[in-house]
């Protein structure tokens, strides 16, 4: 998914070097972010609208690679972003500033621990079919039915009409809306929920076993071994690389992702950017 969010990102970068401002940005992530294809053409007809140019630029980027609207549904994941590696990235920060060896036995024991603190979690608080997670976002679908009327058509088929006008078909028995959010992520949207309570059936049951605790039991069931120390290692018949050569730069070293202009900053209650200082004569 980090490929992905690569793809988007990357072709901002190079989008928002002819095509400046947040018009643009928003523009580009909705059509990103569309699930359907006639979502996907409408929001490029106001990309479109905004600038020719700018839709033009997009004609030789294939959309299977960067719009959820036309991604495969076999994976179940809807993800743009990589927020999955920043996070890794962003535990590891101390480990970065070591030696490499010594960076990466900090590595092989933190993803020991990590290892086992998610299976001990797992098997100690997690009750029910599915990850707590994935629960939480099927209640706040079920809180989204009220705004959905089911038509029943027979035992697995129904069209769901909603008060803002739009109208989708859920197919149960394929696990599938024609919204195309159940079928991206493997949970079932507000629409299919609409029609699973109609049938008197659970929610929960509909969801992909990718998401059930079984399977991340399954996913976290390897273990990382304990090795010994280095005084126990096998010694290599290869020349030890030379460390590569270092200047060190003038300055305290930033350790900071360089942020873009346009990026939202983090909201910091202690921070003291962009306040205004008052002096007073004494």
């Amino acid at each position: 998914m980090g490929v992905v969010s690569d793809i988007v990102e990357g072709g901002f970068e190079n989008f928002k070097s002819g095509f400046r401002g947040l018009s643009f940005k928003n523009a580009l992530w909705k059509a990103a972010s569309a699930c359907t294809r006639g979502e996907f053409k409408a929001r490029m007809k106001e990309l479109q609208d905004l600038n020719q140019a700018a839709f033009d630029w997009f004609g030789d980027k294939p959309p299977e690679e960067w719009s959820r609207s036309h991604f495969n549904t076999n994976v179940k994941c809807d993800m743009l972003l990589n927020n999955c590696c920043e996070t890794f990235n962003m535990m590891i920060l101390d480990a970065r500033e070591k030696l490499i060896l010594t960076m990466l036995e900090w590595i092989r024991e933190f993803l020991m621990r990590r290892l086992q603190e998610n299976r001990d979690m797992a098997a100690a608080k997690w009750r029910g079919r599915i990850c707590p997670r994935v629960k939480k976002i099927i209640e706040k679908n079920v809180e989204k039915v009220a705004d959905c009327i089911p038509l029943k058509s027979d035992n697995f088929h129904y069209q769901i009409s909603c008060f803002d006008g739009s109208q989708y078909a859920v197919d149960l028995s394929k696990h599938s809306c024609s919204c195309r959010k159940w079928d991206l992520t493997g949970i079932p949207c507000k629409h299919a929920i609409s029609a699973i309570c109609n049938k008197k059936d659970d929610p929960e049951d509909y969801v992909t076993d990718c998401y059930s605790v079984q399977t991340y039991k399954r996913v976290y069931a390897s273990a990382i071994m304990p090795i010994g120390g280095d005084n126990m290692w096998t010694e290599s018949c290869f020349i030890p690389p030379l460390p590569p050569n270092f200047g060190r730069r003038s300055g305290r070293p930033s350790r900071a992702r360089r942020r873009d202009p346009d990026e939202l900053m983090m909201k910091n209650k202690n921070g003291k950017k962009g306040a205004t200082l008052k002096l007073k004569r004494q």
